[in-house]
């Protein structure tokens, strides 16, 4: 395994432990948006209740919220009810811009004011 493979595997896990964030969202198929959607809406939602409000067959959304609490964007809670999924949200990361930024591309900055 190359060093980029590593790179990009230790990105994924991270997103994966973030949870779910906008730009993910819409990269998801609609089938999966939909239920996360309505997870988000509807707060918590065991897989029937889910099943039942979206008309879809509860072994399919099942099979869908495993896949999607796999991936870290749900949370699920075992209760006597059963398991209970809700949205785990990603963490909005705060953009910095190094230090040195403007030397590191060759001063560019006061060049360019002048």
């Amino acid at each position: 395994m190359g060093i980029f493979d590593r790179i990009q595997a230790e990105v994924e896990e991270r997103e994966r432990k973030e949870g779910i964030t906008p730009s993910a969202l819409l990269d998801l198929p609609p089938e999966q948006r939909r239920l996360i959607n309505h997870i988000t809406r509807s707060g918590e939602q065991t897989a029937a209740q889910a099943a039942s409000a979206l008309d879809v067959p509860l072994e399919e959304v099942q099979e869908t919220l495993d896949l999607l609490a796999e991936k870290g964007y749900l949370e699920r809670e075992k209760r006597p009810e059963g398991w209970v999924y809700r949205t785990r949200f990603g963490r909005k990361r705060a953009r910095q811009i190094p230090v040195g930024i403007w030397s590191a591309l060759g001063g560019k900055k006061g060049k360019q004011e002048e």
